[in-house]
């Protein structure tokens, strides 16, 4: 049951002890206690500002009035009653139902928002290994160039020192022709030369000189 309690100028809610009444019982109590509260209050207003009716006369029709709403209030339909429990649940589903569509909207934003960082690092990371592929081809085709071009090089090096090796071959074999033609026409003179040999023995050796 709530029971309010004024304070000088605030006023506070408070839950007495007690069963809970029925749910029929619900409205009348809320008035009890609603109806409390105006007296005080009312009663603190006539006692700081005092008017031209006299209170006891207000506070009559004030409570008249009062009972009337509560006897109204205590014959309340069910139906009513039910119709706003139902209201009331229908609000709170529809809210609940509203808080989690919101929180579903935040998750797909946010699982998409991390599908596209997802893809544009993919993007960034095939660009830059078109970007390292399409310089290690340059540079392959420039090394392929390089060595290409270094063996046409070697390959024609080596068929001039070929060459080279064959022409001095063929010099050093010209020249020992003619060293052996010089030498066999040596043989032959010697071979041709006259046998007139004078010997010389000298007054100091046993050992004759030609």
């Amino acid at each position: 049951m709530l029971h309010f309690r004024t304070v000088g100028r605030c006023t506070t809610v408070q839950a007495r002890s007690g069963p809970m009444p029925p749910p029929g019982d619900v409205f009348p109590t809320l008035f009890d206690a609603l109806r409390d509260r105006l007296a005080v209050h009312v009663s603190v207003i006539d006692s700081v500002t005092p008017g031209d009716n006299p209170p006891t006369c207000r506070s009559a029709s004030s409570q008249a009035a009062s009972d009337t709403l509560k006897t109204s209030l205590s014959t309340f339909d069910q139906r009513v009653h039910r119709c706003m429990v139902e209201e009331i649940r229908h609000d709170a589903s529809a809210n609940r139902l509203q808080m989690l569509r919101r929180k579903r909207l935040d998750v797909s934003r946010t699982r998409e928002a991390k599908q596209r960082q997802k893809q544009r690092l993919i993007t960034v990371a095939e660009a830059e290994c078109d970007a390292v592929l399409l310089d290690v081809s340059k540079h392959d085709h420039n090394f392929h160039l390089f060595v290409t071009d270094t063996h046409t090089r070697a390959a024609a090096r080596l068929q001039t020192l070929f060459y080279e090796c064959i022409a001095e071959m063929k010099k050093a074999l010209v020249r020992m022709e003619g060293v052996a033609a010089d030498t066999t026409e040596e043989s032959e003179s010697m071979k041709t030369a006259p046998s007139n040999i004078f010997i010389f023995y000298p007054s100091n050796t046993s050992a004759p000189v030609v």
